[in-house]
This record gives C-alpha cells, sequence and structure tokens, in this order.
C-alpha cells in the first residue's frame, strides 16, 4: 500500500459515544473524492498523493490532570474510513503550532486541523491535542510552551483514543506509535515523547519527529532574542510571560515589571482566549526597547530569577530517547532559532543517544519552513509503517516492498549524487519540491544533486509508480 508517498504542503448533530467521562464526537467525514479535492485546492500533484481512505473526524472530549485537579479538555482524532476494520492502524500525533484563538484549535478543523485530513488518509489514525486554555477548554489561560501541560495533553488523548469506544470501528497498532508537531508543537513533541518513554511504557513511541522547536529556552531561545534590536514575534514574549505566571505565580508582582506601556496594561484583553494570531501580533512592537523593560532584559536570565526557573523546567532536551528522534531546522528561522536543533542534538549525542539527528531543511524562514517539516515527518512514518489493506475501490495498485527501489545515501550531506538501487532497467526519475513543482527529471541510477539547495524533496520513479523522499543537507 505504499505505491506513492504524499506530497503536500500543510495546509448535523453529533454523535457521541462515552467511556469514563470521555466522549467522541462526530464532526465531519470527507470522501475520498473530497480528500482529492482537498489535495488539489493545496497544489498537491495527484500522482504523488499516496490517500487510500475516505476520512472521518471526532472531537474528543477527555480528563487530564492539571495543576493538581482534573480538567476537561479536548482534541480531534482523524478515522479512515475505507480501510480494513479487523487491522489496527498506525497512530501519529501531531502536535499544532501557537495560537492565540481557542476557536483556532485542530479540533475546530480550521488550518492546522485540515492537516489532519491529509494525513490520515494515507491510513494513520491522527490525533492532535488542543492543549489546555484551548478548543473547548475556556476556563483558563493556555499555559504557552509549558512542557507538563502539553505533555499530559498529548499522553491522555493518546490513552483516551487507545482504551475508549471507537465510533468508527477502527482499532489502533500500540506498537505503531509516532510523534510530529512544528513550532511550539516542536516543544510540545519533544516533551510529549520524553514523558511517554518515562512514564507511560505502554505506549512506546516508534519515532518522532519535531519541527522548529524551542527545545532550549534558557540557553538558546531567550538569549539569541535579547541579542537583537527586535524580535518578529513579541506576541510570544508576553504569552510565554502570561502563561508561566499562570501556573508558577511567582514570575512578578505586575506585568509592568516585564512590559511597557502602554502595551503592558492590554495583555489580559489581548490573551484573552478569543483574540485572532493576526490582532494580537498586530499590537505590539517588533522594537524590543520599545516593548520590554530595559531591566528585565537584563534581569530575566539572571541565576537567582524566577523566570529562568521556568524556563529551566520547560526546557525538553536534556534525556535520551530510545527511539529514533529527527529535529527538522530551517537556517533563516527568525521566531525559533535553529540553534535550539543543533544544540538538542548535540546535547542528546552527548549523553549517550543514538539515533538523534537535527536536520537542516535550508534558508528558510519560519514560515517557509513549516512545510518542509510537517512534511518530511510525514514522509518518514510513512516509510516505516504498516499501512492496512483498503476495502473499497478507492485501493490503488501497490509494488511489494522489497521491490521497491531505495536511495542511498539519504539524508544526504554535501554528495554530488545519489544512487537508486533495485530499480527497473530504464529508471525514469522525477525530482519535486514540496511545493509541487517539478525541479529536474532524467533517468538512470545515478540522481545528480549538486544544483539542489538543502531541503526536503521527492523522487518519483513514475517506473515503479513509487515516491521516496530526499532530504538534502549542505555543509
Amino acid at each position: 500500500m505504499r505505491s506513492r508517498i504524499i506530497l503536500w504542503l500543510f495546509f448535523a448533530g453529533p454523535i457521541s459515544f462515552a467511556a469514563n467521562a470521555q466522549t467522541y464526537e462526530f464532526l465531519e467525514g470527507k470522501a475520498f473524492s473530497e480528500i482529492i479535492d482537498l489535495s488539489e485546492y493545496y497544489g498537491i500533484p495527484n500522482a504523488l498523493f499516496d490517500a487510500v481512505s475516505g476520512v472521518d473526524a471526532y472531537r474528543v472530549i477527555y480528563t487530564m490532570p492539571f495543576l493538581g485537579e482534573d480538567i476537561t479538555v479536548s482534541g480531534v482524532v482523524f478515522e479512515p474510513t475505507d480501510l480494513d476494520p479487523l487491522c489496527a492502524h498506525p497512530v501519529h500525533v501531531y502536535m499544532h503550532g501557537t495560537i492565540f484563538a481557542r476557536s483556532d484549535a485542530p479540533s475546530f478543523l480550521g488550518y492546522e486541523g485540515q492537516i489532519g485530513y491529509l494525513m490520515a488518509a494515507l491510513g494513520f489514525s491522527v490525533v492532535m491535542p488542543d492543549y489546555v486554555g484551548l478548543g473547548l477548554d475556556d476556563q483558563r489561560l493556555h499555559p504557552y510552551v509549558h512542557a507538563e501541560s502539553e505533555a499530559l495533553a498529548g499522553a491522555h488523548l493518546i490513552n483516551a483514543i487507545y482504551t475508549m469506544d471507537n465510533p468508527s470501528g477502527n482499532s489502533h497498532d500500540i506498537n505503531q506509535l509516532y510523534i510530529s508537531g512544528y513550532s511550539q508543537g516542536g516543544h510540545a513533541a519533544m516533551a510529549l515523547h520524553r514523558e511517554l518513554q518515562q512514564n507511560w511504557p505502554e505506549y512506546p513511541v516508534q519515532a518522532s519527529a519535531p519541527g522548529s522547536g524551542p527545545y532550549d529556552i534558557t540557553g538558546v531561545q531567550y538569549p539569541e532574542i535579547f541579542a537583537g534590536e527586535m524580535y518578529s514575534r513579541p506576541s510570544y514574549l508576553a504569552y510565554t510571560a502570561l502563561a508561566w505566571q499562570s501556573v508558577y505565580g511567582n514570575l512578578y508582582d505586575s506585568i509592568n515589571e516585564y512590559f511597557q506601556e502602554p502595551y503592558a496594561s492590554q495583555l489580559e484583553d489581548l490573551f484573552d482566549g478569543e483574540t485572532s494570531t493576526w490582532e494580537v501580533n498586530s499590537a505590539l512592537p517588533y522594537y524590543l526597547d520599545d516593548f520590554v523593560q530595559m531591566e528585565a532584559m537584563d534581569t530575566l536570565l539572571a541565576e537567582s530569577s524566577p523566570f529562568l526557573a521556568a524556563a529551566n523546567d520547560n526546557d525538553v532536551y536534556d534525556w535520551i530517547p530510545d527511539a529514533p528522534v529527527r529535529m527538522y531546522y530551517c537556517t533563516e528561522d527568525e521566531e525559533v532559532f535553529y540553534q535550539n536543533a543543533i544544540g538538542a542534538e548535540e546535547h542528546m549525542l552527548n549523553l549517550g543517544a543514538e539515533n538523534v539527528e537535527a536536520i537542516d531543511l535550508g534558508a528558510y524562514d519560519h514560515g517557509d519552513c513549516a512545510g518542509q517539516a510537517i512534511f518530511g515527518a510525514t514522509l518518514w512514518f510513512h516509510s516505516q509503517a504498516s499501512i492496512c489493506e483498503g476495502i473499497t475501490s478507492v485501493e490503488k495498485p501497490s509494488i511489494r516492498t522489497e521491490d521497491a527501489p531505495t536511495i542511498y545515501p539519504n539524508p544526504t550531506r554535501g554528495h554530488l549524487m545519489v544512487n537508486l538501487e533495485n530499480c527497473k532497467k530504464l529508471c525514469r526519475w522525477e525530482v519535486y519540491s514540496t511545493r509541487g513543482r517539478l525541479i529536474q527529471s532524467g533517468s538512470g541510477t545515478v540522481l545528480p544533486i549538486q544544483c539542489l539547495q538543502a531541503g526536503a524533496y521527492i523522487i518519483y520513479l513514475p517506473d515503479h509508480n513509487v515516491a521516496k523522499s530526499l532530504i538534502v543537507s549542505r555543509e
């Protein structure tokens, strides 16, 4: 069922089933033809989109611990509809990025929620937590980049979908659990992987692929921010301060200790869970001297600072993953600095980790890097997972895995060519960008890549009706 792997960027009364005070609520289904329409809308070439099923989306309402009490939160699971129900599906947990409005959470099926349909159409059950304070949780401020609550939101949603009665009829393979996320979601993905490894042995992680996350807030993210004159997302600074104050309670007596007027007095209203991302970002100045108190820039990361203690508590790189980890990053990222991934890789390897890698996707900014990272993670998981067989006419021709050509070295760093093994005689190939643009084509078992910039690509082999991901890094 791996005849073609994806190429994409990222982009009724409820039916409820309850178990142990947890609930599934049907949201919306997309038939296979609608999935194809969605992929076309986002510019995904049909020839390279390995959709095998329609998809139904369900909101999951469940409980999790937070600050000493059990609270009710929400998330969403996307279930394939056209695959063998007796076959247990692999599970892909996607941790979403920064949002300010609760209704932008994945279970409202907005911007990032649409990713779930495309991922699940490949044969995965796709799980996305909304996080504390987002989605249906309107009782508190979202604890932004708070590793513990991010991880527990993911872990308890995973536990819910493995243990609750499932209205889709699908079952889930406990030995095929994959985790990805981008931006804040990269931080959350790393926190979730650590949480599952340390405290949930019943849910072994097969691989994780965080993208452009602030893994080292203490040593990289905030020092890099304060080293410059301006920061493109001042909202992140305010979000973090307000969120950590709501969790720890000891960062400041007044928000004016951190931020200047006229902005400080506006922050509570801006971060009300209803204001859009655009509105929040537009209301705050890029120049740090206009926004952050000068004394705060000098003291926030001081040794005795409660902010530094909170930052240390939310760093997520100081552990040894048992399962493979790929951290995707881009060198022109102006929001989450790429040194987070470089430093995390070095630290984990020094601790003794054996399968951790930071992968350079090229000179892209934070927004343009997103598609590359999400795309790369999904391709990597798809290359490992066992996808269930189709039971309807949407099933596509497949090739035997042992007959599929291999590409090596992959990822490749500094090589001028890659090789195609086990290829048919003609061995035609086409190289596509993550935006669906044909870059070059040719034939033969040696594929020249000297003209390719660092990044993620698709190699499509029409004679085999198969596509392969290729990661190019330049040293």
